[in-house]
């Protein structure tokens, strides 16, 4: 098939996650939404989703063959290379990596990130046999919280990430620019900026008030 850009399949799937979210909780649920391409995605990833009760990141590519383009990423290579169980059970958790499966409809297909990509350098130990999801079943469980990972251990594997790449900072401190999206007291969609994790939850827990006679849904909050 010819190529439209890896952006397109970020975008649907961009889509139908903030659809299935306020279809779930209410229209005046926050959530954070982040597209990290061209900015961030070196150091953590493509994309990252967070509610109050669960956080992924996502490495997006085209098509599913690309996942060998993995092979030419220092940091990739150094996250595979430094794996623990408790690391990798971690990432398995909240690390994946998505493409758009073939057909004329789009679709999106996905695997925990490390199972899929570290035998490109050899890294076996540690890891799971690699296992496809379809993104209507990964977003319905990351919606209900069973997949993606709490904000503590978030935090936690975004240290990891940052001390791989060199930083020094801790996860809550580590540079981690993002959107925390919410409805303020007049119902309109505003668009929180956050330049960490410790911010962001900062900005999670300013909930507004409840207008007379007007459900606020049930809150969520970021990692």
């Amino acid at each position: 098939m010819k190529k439209m850009g890896e952006s397109q399949i970020i975008q649907f799937f961009t889509g139908v996650l903030a659809d299935e979210i306020r279809s779930t909780f209410g229209h005046e649920c926050q959530y954070v939404i982040g597209n990290f391409s061209g900015s961030q995605d070196r150091k953590f990833a493509d994309f990252f989703a967070g509610t109050d009760s669960a956080n992924i990141l996502i490495e997006f590519k085209e098509f599913k063959k690309e996942y060998r383009d993995e092979i030419a990423k220092p940091l990739r290579e150094r996250l595979c290379r430094t794996l623990t169980e408790d690391i990798s059970n971690l990432s398995r958790s909240c690390h994946f990596i998505g493409w758009g499966a073939v057909g004329s409809t789009l679709n999106v297909e996905l695997n925990p990130y490390i199972d899929l990509v570290c035998p490109l350098w050899g890294c076996t130990e540690h890891l799971d046999s690699p296992a496809d999801y379809l993104h209507p079943s990964f977003i319905n469980a990351f919606v209900k919280g069973t997949v993606g990972v709490s904000y503590t251990d978030f935090v936690r594997y975004i240290e990891h990430l940052n001390k791989t790449a060199g930083g020094s900072a801790s996860g809550d401190e580590a540079p981690f620019r993002s959107i925390l999206f919410s409805r303020n007291n007049s119902g309109q969609l505003v668009a929180n900026r956050f330049d960490n994790l410790r911010e962001l939850r900062a900005l999670s827990n300013l909930k507004p008030t409840k207008k007379p006679g007007h459900s606020s849904g049930p809150s969520m909050s970021g990692p």
